[in-house]
């Protein structure tokens, strides 16, 4: 019995909360003298920060997600000898500093194949790659 009141309890302060009731804790804050604009200006600065880290927490993964994509479709392009995304990576690694570095294509891992190709627009050569393989 005492449990489900201290549980129906708990669940009323979670629920104003969610429901962003907080005039209350307002108002106790404001009694033990603390400046309650100050707070919320402290929380509004977190907020802005954690979000903005965040947002380039998700878009780095969603960059490395694309080139271990990318990657993979070159490879399998290497492996079955097509010839679009082949001629494409050679004129990558042609224009590139890698021209002695990665010479025969056969040899390339999927690392080095990343090496190659992480500064380009990867969403344009996913589509490129996907359409020629169909």
């Amino acid at each position: 019995m005492k449990n489900n009141f201290i549980k129906k309890i708990d669940e009323t302060i979670i629920s104003q909360i969610i429901d962003g009731d907080s005039n209350a804790y307002d108002e106790i804050l404001k009694e033990e003298g603390f400046d309650i604009n100050d707070i919320e200006n402290y929380a509004l600065k977190n907020f802005r920060k954690h979000s903005f880290l965040l947002k380039g927490y998700i878009n780095k993964q969603r960059d490395n997600d694309l080139l271990e994509k990318a990657s993979a479709l070159l490879q399998s392009a290497i492996e079955k000898n097509i010839d679009k995304p082949i001629s494409y990576l050679k004129s990558l690694i042609a224009n590139n500093q890698f021209q002695v570095q990665y010479r025969n294509l056969d040899n390339l891992g999927i690392d080095e194949i990343k090496e190659i190709i992480k500064d380009q627009n990867l969403l344009e050569l996913l589509e490129q790659l996907e359409n020629d393989q169909k």
